[in-house]
C-alpha cells in the first residue's frame, strides 16, 4: 500500500511493514496541477487495484481514468469537506459558484464509492447512484488512563490544526479574560498552523503578560500528545459557525473523550452525542463573557466534570471509536470489490 502526501514542516513515519509513504513537492496555489499530473503519472505507470483520494481537484484523475480507460481501478472518494457547501457561502460570482458545484457533480460521477467524514454531507450528493458509507474519524487509542501527576493549577489543552476558523484566538480571549480576574490557569495548544498566525498568537501571549499561563507546543507526536491531554483538566474545541463545521463530529471531541476528561465545544457540534452521553458543555463560541463563566463553572465543579470525563471515556470505549468505523470501511471495500469481480 502506497500513501502519497505533500511535503510539511513534518517528516511522515510509517510503522506498517506494508505501507509505504512518499511526498510531492508543496507548490502554490497556481502550480499544484503539476502534482495533479505527477500522481496520474504514478498512476499510470504502478497501476494500483484501487485508488482512495481526499482532495476534490483530484477528482480530475478519476475522470481522465475512465475517459482514457488505461485500465479499471477502484476509485472511492473519501470527502473531508463538503466543498460546494463552502463554496456557496464564498464572495464570488454566482455563475462561479454554480460552476463549481456542477462540475463536481459531473466529475464524482466517475467514482466506485464515496466515503463521508460526516452523515451532514449526504444531504448535499442526493444524487449519488454509486454505494456510499459515513465513516468518522475517531481515534485509535488506548484510552486507559494512566497514572501520571496532576498538574497543580486548573490546566485546559486543545490538540488539532491552529487557525481562527478554529477558535485558536477564541481560547487565547479566554485566557486572557482569565488572567485579568486573577484566576490561575494554565492553557496547552498543541498543533500546527501557518507561521504568520503563529506569530500573531505569539505577539498576543507577550502583549498581554500570557507567557506563564499559554503554552504553544506546536507539532507533537500524537503519543506524547494524548499524555498530556489525559493530565488536563479540560479539553476545548471552539469551531466557528461556518458551514463546514455545523452540525460536525470534530476528531479532537472524541480524542478528550478517549482521555477521559470532559470539554467545552460549540453548540453545534456533535449535539445529540453529548446529550445521551452527558460527557461535556456546550457554548456559544460567540458570545466571550458566555464561555469565560462556562469555564469558570467547570472549575467551581470539579466532581460534576470529573463525572462528565467518566462518562465520556465510557462512551467511547463502547462506541466511538475507530475499531468501530474500521468495520464499516472493510464492509463498503468488500462490497465495491465483490461488485467489481
Amino acid at each position: 500500500m502506497i500513501h502519497i502526501g505533500v511535503e510539511n514542516n513534518q517528516q511522515p513515519e510509517s510503522h506498517q511493514v506494508n505501507l509505504e509513504v512518499r511526498l510531492l513537492p508543496y507548490r502554490k496555489k497556481k502550480a499544484r496541477w503539476k502534482n495533479i499530473y505527477q500522481l496520474f503519472q504514478i498512476i499510470n505507470k504502478e497501476r494500483p487495484a484501487s485508488i482512495m483520494i481526499h482532495d476534490p481537484e483530484l477528482l480530475i484523475l478519476y475522470w481522465w481514468l475512465k475517459r482514457k480507460r488505461v485500465y479499471k481501478p477502484l476509485m472511492i472518494y473519501d470527502m473531508h469537506e463538503n466543498v460546494p457547501k463552502i463554496v456557496m457561502k464564498k464572495k464570488l460570482p454566482k455563475f462561479i459558484k454554480w460552476s463549481y458545484i456542477k462540475l463536481e457533480r459531473y466529475l464524482i460521477h466517475s467514482c466506485d464509492g464515496v466515503i463521508f467524514a460526516e452523515e451532514t454531507y449526504k444531504e448535499d450528493y442526493t444524487f449519488l447512484q454509486v454505494p456510499y458509507v459515513d465513516v468518522y474519524n475517531f481515534p485509535k487509542v488506548d484510552s486507559k488512563k494512566e497514572i501520571r501527576t496532576a498538574p497543580d493549577v486548573f490546566t485546559m489543552v486543545y490538540i488539532g490544526s491552529i487557525s481562527h476558523v478554529r477558535g485558536s484566538m477564541t481560547m487565547l480571549h479566554l485566557a486572557k479574560d482569565l488572567h485579568d480576574i486573577g484566576q490561575k490557569f494554565k492553557l496547552i495548544i498543541i498543533g500546527t498552523g501557518q507561521a504568520h498566525f503563529i506569530r500573531e498568537m505569539s505577539d498576543f501571549i507577550k502583549q498581554q503578560n500570557l507567557e506563564g499561563d499559554v503554552i504553544l507546543e506546536g507539532a507533537v507526536d500524537f503519543k506524547d500528545a494524548f499524555s498530556i491531554i489525559q493530565t488536563a483538566d479540560l479539553g476545548l474545541s471552539f469551531l466557528s459557525p461556518i458551514p463546514n463545521f455545523i452540525g460536525g463530529k470534530t476528531t479532537k471531541c472524541f480524542e478528550y473523550m478517549a482521555a477521559g476528561i470532559p470539554f467545552i465545544t460549540s453548540d453545534f457540534i456533535i449535539n445529540d452525542i453529548i446529550a445521551e452521553e452527558q460527557c461535556a458543555y456546550q457554548v456559544n463560541v460567540e458570545k466571550r463573557q458566555a464561555i469565560l463563566e462556562q469555564v469558570l463553572h467547570v472549575m467551581n465543579h470539579p466532581a460534576e466534570a470529573k463525572q462528565k470525563g467518566e462518562n465520556g471515556q465510557a462512551a467511547f470505549r463502547d462506541r466511538y471509536n475507530w475499531e468501530q468505523e474500521e468495520r464499516k470501511l472493510h464492509q463498503l471495500l468488500n462490497h465495491l470489490e465483490e461488485v467489481r469481480a
